[in-house]
């Protein structure tokens, strides 16, 4: 399975701590430019089984996961590692 660093976000709007992410940008590898690829894209991959994405944390790595909350549309976040708050909130705007 390939596993992919991301390395940026994109939201509707930039200063919202409550808006979700649209998109997530990361490099499939050295001779390929950077992808951004929609969450819902994002998704179907994790979901598959065919790729794995993380964040990095300093010295650590996040993986990303998806969430389904009842009654609302699935997500991404990463899972806590030393912090609680969401590693991909941390990340600039593609």
């Amino acid at each position: 399975m390939a596993s992919y660093q991301v390395i940026c976000i994109t939201k509707p709007n930039v200063n919202s701590s409550h808006e979700h992410i649209t998109h997530i940008g990361y490099y499939e590898s050295s001779l390929k430019p950077k992808v951004t690829i929609t969450v819902s894209e994002a998704i179907k991959r994790i979901d598959a089984n065919s790729v794995e994405f993380y964040v990095s944390a300093g010295s650590s790595k996040a993986d990303v996961k998806v969430e389904r909350p009842a009654g609302r549309n699935a997500f991404i976040k990463t899972i806590p590692d030393h912090t609680q708050k969401d590693n991909l909130l941390k990340l600039p705007q593609c």
